[in-house]
């Protein structure tokens, strides 16, 4: 059964949902979970994850098997069908994360005790230790999003188009792997041990985070933070030549960019209308 008939809203909502996210979401409340924004009583602020209701937000608990469906276009549309509008859900999370901190950097000499509790819960999702001169230079670093493109295409490769068996029994379309004894999913052949994400849109978090976070993607986040200081649009081909440390093999990158030649303009074809323009 086609996935975009079944799991998803039609594409012609999908504009309206990230618009809705994306947008200034004007509302006050109180602290403190890490997925609602601690505020001030006299100021409107945007949510971290607020509680419009979406339904971008991951119904896929389990991957379906795209094998199903023919290689080439047919398989390609199922796959974007399904992926596109779930990285973008999580990048407009992130992005309403990183909008909190622009926001209380302005005025950091006064923030209350709610803002100040949810800043150290960021300080410790994202690694950063707060209370120095530098906390929000270095959060803003890694709170940021990563573009459209470039996040699928490492999922195409890494996942086969979703087809591979650590996507389809483990939702795990970036090669995510894990290292505790037992853990995860076994690869044949082999001691490496793969994630088990109880759905696509837990998959899709962590490897934000992983590359938002971990000291080999120290140069990815560089060239995205000296892109957005000149105020210029954060390419996927730019952040994608920063990614050697993603894979053992030596091509890695090259094989990613002729995936995103190939393929970018299809991927933003299954965008939403906010997401349309941004840069390959």
């Amino acid at each position: 059964m086609p996935i975009r008939h079944d799991l998803f809203f039609s594409r012609r909502w999908r504009g309206v949902v990230a618009a809705v996210l994306l947008g200034a979401l004007g509302v006050t409340v109180t602290p403190p979970p890490l997925d609602a924004h601690a505020a001030s009583p006299s100021r409107d602020v945007r949510t971290l994850e607020s509680n419009v209701d979406t339904p971008a937000l991951d119904p896929v608990e389990e991957m379906p098997d795209l094998r199903e469906y023919a290689a080439g276009p047919e398989r390609k549309t199922e796959f974007l069908e399904l992926l596109v509008p779930l990285v973008e859900a999580e990048n407009a999370k992130i992005q309403a994360q990183r909008d909190w901190l622009t926001d209380a950097r302005e005025h950091q000499d006064s923030l209350s005790d709610a803002e100040r509790s949810h800043l150290q819960r960021l300080c410790d999702s994202y690694q950063i230790e707060c209370g120095t001169s530098n906390t929000f230079e270095y959060l803003l670093s890694r709170v940021d999003t990563l573009p459209l493109e470039m996040v699928v295409i490492q999922a195409v490769e890494e996942s086969g188009w979703g087809t591979s068996r650590f996507a389809r029994k483990g939702n795990n379309l970036f090669g995510l792997r894990c290292f505790s004894e037992g853990c995860g999913l076994a690869q044949r052949g082999s001691s490496r041990h793969y994630q088990n994400f109880d759905s696509v849109q837990a998959s899709i978090e962590a490897y934000l985070h992983n590359l938002n976070t971990h000291r080999a993607y120290l140069a990815m986040r560089q060239t995205r933070a000296t892109q957005n200081e000149k105020g210029a649009p954060v390419s996927a081909e730019s952040l994608i030549r920063t990614l050697d440390s993603y894979s053992v093999r030596d091509n890695y990158f090259d094989v990613l960019l002729a995936l995103l030649r190939t393929n970018a303009e299809l991927i933003r074809e299954h965008s939403s209308d906010d997401a349309e323009d941004s840069p390959a």
